[in-house]
């Protein structure tokens, strides 16, 4: 048998405590679908169009990316700052896609590849994983996560008006960093719900008139819209058709 360092035992330990804590921050896979619906209704007309039967695959890719932005944010030492890396990833992921429209690819391939996008987007946008390095989350997240999942089918989808939109000029650094900053102040709200006088408050014991519940509907909206304006930057580097576009417009 091999003689492991132990030194190398304790590093795998850290590795395998943090991909199970941070698996279970993110939403439910059950709301993926949902989530690709919603990304859906709020890009331009066309590109809905060539993407409506894409579902399977638009969700294929959300549900497959290896994920880590978790571990990217608990090692960021400012949590209001989107970290350099991701923003190179989305930049390189969007380019990719821009040349795969431009050569004519599969829109299923596109779809998968777009279905990343959708998952990084929401990830960026859930408290549970900007917050993964802040030990007062880490304390209610077990019943933050149990709160999301028993009121999943109450969380409605309303269009975000406070993220910058790639129609009116903005970029991807400028889009993920407010999405950030609202998802990373909402962290102190949840907190402090789910702890009161030295205890934890049980989900159950909370409804959709809590704190809770605002700030989960505020991330699942603030998520695919963030998703959707990503699709945006997409279509708009591909000189795709924005006819009937009416979301992210300076006056809407």
């Amino acid at each position: 048998m091999t003689n492991l360092n132990p030194k190398s035992v304790l590093w795998f330990m850290v590795l395998f405590l943090l991909t199970q804590s941070f698996s279970v921050w993110s939403w439910p896979k059950t709301a993926y679908r949902n989530m690709v619906h919603d990304t859906l209704r709020v890009i331009p007309p066309r590109l809905s169009q060539v993407l409506i039967s894409r579902g399977d695959a638009i969700y294929k890719g959300m549900v497959n990316i290896r994920s880590d932005t978790a571990t990217v944010f608990a090692r960021n030492e400012i949590p209001e700052k989107i970290p350099s890396d991701l923003l190179d990833d989305v930049n390189n992921r969007i380019e990719r896609i821009v040349l795969m429209l431009n050569k004519h690819n599969s829109f299923d391939d596109i779809g998968y590849e777009l279905g990343h996008l959708l998952r990084i987007a929401i990830d960026v946008s859930d408290p549970g994983i900007v917050g993964s390095g802040r030990p007062e989350l880490q304390r209610v997240i077990s019943e933050y996560s149990r709160f999301v999942d028993s009121n999943l089918n109450k969380i409605p989808f309303v269009h975000n008006k406070r993220l910058p939109s790639p129609v009116a000029g903005a970029h991807v650094h400028e889009l993920l960093t407010q999405a950030v900053k609202e998802t990373s102040d909402s962290v102190t709200n949840i907190a402090d719900a789910f702890w009161k006088k030295g205890h934890l408050v049980s989900a159950s014991a909370l409804d959709f008139q809590s704190v809770p519940y605002a700030e989960a509907s505020l991330s699942y909206s603030r998520g695919v819209t963030a998703a959707a304006y990503l699709w945006v930057l997409v279509w708009s580097k591909a000189n795709g058709d924005f006819t009937g576009y009416r979301f992210g417009l300076k006056n809407n």
